[in-house]
């Protein structure tokens, strides 16, 4: 039971971060919801598939890794979308800055998808 709580609470920290603001232009901010939407469904389709891993408890390990690939590769589209945007925004004279959501998404998905593998070990291993 702990280390499904311990999953639990890893994946949350993955959601809670894609909703945290990534980038702000002008003032404006932006959540991992609302920037660079190809790269963000990438992020959150690792979350669903990690979202069925704790309620089914369906190869853990496997798609553990694979939604924490997925949610990496959404942040590595973010932090191209920002350079992008930044190159473009500066043309137009505009500030382009990142927020503290994006590294504490990746930090939460980088922890997420080592240790959440290795509770989702643990909690389908009977005693």
């Amino acid at each position: 039971m702990k280390y499904r709580v311990t999953y639990a609470v890893l994946w949350l920290l993955t959601a809670i971060a894609y909703f945290v603001p990534w980038a702000s232009v002008d003032g404006e901010t932006y959540t991992g919801w609302q920037f660079t939407v190809p790269f963000s469904f990438t992020y959150l389709i690792g979350m669903l598939i990690g979202l069925v891993v704790l309620i089914t408890k369906f190869k853990p390990i496997t798609m553990t890794i694979a939604a924490g690939v997925l949610m990496i590769l959404g942040i590595i589209g973010a932090f191209l979308g920002y350079g992008l945007a930044k190159v473009i925004w500066w043309i137009a004279g505009a500030e382009v800055t990142t927020e503290a959501g994006i590294g504490f998404a990746f930090i939460a998905s980088m922890l997420y998808m080592v240790a959440g593998a290795y509770a989702g070990k643990k909690m389908v291993q009977r005693r």
